[in-house]
């Protein structure tokens, strides 16, 4: 019998995405956190981004190999204005051995 992956999975892993999100168990990159300071957008986009999100829009292997899971995930919301937005991060772990999501990059959509 075939193992299947993550990617079989989407929604279950947009929904533990969405649990991390919401009790705010995330973390970000030095390129979101220059986005950020630069006023482009504020960490309450991402997580309304994240909220609002209906689908996984693409998974992606994580070039890394940091992800738990192997897998980077786009995710197509609205931010805290109702413009469309993007986000693509992993589920990592924290030196304390807990699961976070962590943003990889996040914009508006053009």
């Amino acid at each position: 019998m075939k193992k299947k992956g993550p990617g079989h999975r989407p929604g279950r892993r947009l929904r533990i995405i969405k649990t991390l999100i919401s009790s705010r168990q995330y973390n970000y990159s030095k390129k979101v956190q220059l986005f950020i300071e630069e006023g482009d957008f504020q960490p309450e986009d991402m997580e309304h981004c994240v909220l609002s999100a209906d689908a996984i829009h693409k998974v992606e292997p994580d070039e890394l190999c940091t992800a738990v899971d192997g897998c980077k995930y786009t995710i197509l919301g609205v931010d805290g204005q109702g413009f469309p937005f993007y986000t693509c991060g992993k589920l990592i772990r924290d030196a304390d051995s807990q699961t976070l999501y962590f943003f990889i990059t996040a914009h508006e959509q053009q």
